[in-house]
């Protein structure tokens, strides 16, 4: 099915009607792109597109049942990639049975051929540039990986190089841990980073670095922190003797609190600041459940930061709370449902009907009352 991203996408729909799955569709098309170095410290296994097979259980859990492949494509206005992985019958080894890159608005120009394990990449004007065997890679991969040097000799296409940083960078968070064991109630060395990992694991780094870094984030976090807190009174990152860098909440009381003594619902909400009040965030971001644990004093805050934050990322969003869905405009509400085994997905504004209901009835009535969810 195809489908058109807007700058903010709120995904509805009953357990099991393919939420997680459309989100992790991004997610291991930017596995694909990663190699051994790029990898998150995470994870085990191969890189690569093997890597992305092997993480979510093999072809048989990615593909849909009784499909000998599967295939992702991705548009911008201008350039089109595509990827089809395909299992041999003959080796019941999995192999790219196709992969293309190409720009529309010039006769789908090519960026790279690949014939078996083979790729050959091309600059601007369809040159050839360079000739290399690919095994785990994706030649998308390859081409990011060789590209650089090019790019900086003006002998590649930058929106092309762009557009494959921007899908390597893709951030799905499905699994922010902020239990008692988890790792973002550790002190942790800095390491310069700016980008929430997809576990939190980071976030007191990525906390200290941002507010050292740009004044507007330090403002924003400190007001965020007022308007929810009554009591608070500021946050700061001290060392420890390790040289370990911790969270330190003092409230107007004179109490001061670490990370590891913070609540799940605060620490959620301040792994969500790090993520939407990023100044240079990723160019998808995906947040799953982006409401669960929060305070409903909080999901108001959370649905004017997800509108700020799309000025500068598109975001894609599941929620099971039609309060907070009800903030969003039906451009924005995405409903799933799951008909003949298979995900259908359309947006709340293409349901005709439905926008009149939306006189009389907001669009919280209209989810329970069953109507947003309905067969169309």
């Amino acid at each position: 099915q195809d489908f058109e991203l807007k700058p903010v996408n709120v995904l509805i729909g009953a357990n099991n009607s393919g939420k997680s799955n459309f989100l992790d569709v991004f997610a291991f098309l930017r596995d694909t792109l990663m190699d051994d170095h790029s990898r998150n410290h995470q994870d085990n296994g191969k890189a690569g597109w093997q890597g992305a097979l092997q993480k979510r259980g093999g072809m048989e859990n990615v593909g849909f049942e009784d499909e000998t492949s599967f295939n992702i494509s991705w548009f911008t206005q201008d350039l089109r990639y595509y990827l089809r992985i395909d299992k041999s019958p003959a080796t019941l080894f999995d192999q790219i049975g196709d992969e293309q890159f190409t720009r529309i608005s010039n006769r789908g120009k090519k960026y790279f051929d690949l014939r078996d394990s083979n790729v050959t990449l091309y600059d601007e004007n369809g040159n050839n540039l360079l000739s290399c065997t690919i095994h785990q890679r994706t030649a998308l991969g390859e081409f990011l990986k060789q590209m650089e040097p090019f790019i900086r000799q003006n002998r590649g296409d930058k929106q092309a190089f762009a557009f494959a940083r921007k899908l390597s960078e893709i951030k799905i968070y499905d699994r922010i841990h902020t239990e008692i064991w988890s790792p973002l109630r550790t002190p942790k060395a800095s390491r310069g980073e700016r980008v929430l990992e997809e576990d939190g694991g980071n976030l007191v780094g990525v906390l200290h670095q941002l507010s050292e870094t740009s004044p507007t984030f330090r403002r924003e976090l400190d007001s965020l922190l007022r308007i929810l807190f009554q009591d608070f009174l500021r946050i700061s990152f001290p060392t420890n003797p390790q040289g370990g860098i911790l969270i330190s909440w003092e409230d107007k009381n004179g109490r001061v609190v670490n990370t590891a003594q913070l609540s799940d619902g605060t620490l959620k909400f301040l792994c969500l600041i790090a993520i939407l009040k990023n100044p240079n965030p990723p160019a998808l971001i995906g947040i799953d459940e982006i409401d669960a644990n929060l305070h409903p004093k909080m999901q108001a805050i959370l649905a004017d930061m997800i509108d700020e934050a799309s000025q500068r990322t598109q975001i894609i969003a599941t929620t099971h709370n039609p309060d907070f869905v009800s903030m969003f405009t039906p451009e924005e509400i995405v409903i799933l449902q799951k008909y003949k085994g298979a995900t259908e997905m359309r947006r709340f504004s293409s349901k005709g009907a439905l926008e009149l209901w939306l006189e009389d009835f907001t669009t919280r009535e209209l989810w329970l009352m069953g109507e947003l969810e309905s067969r169309w």
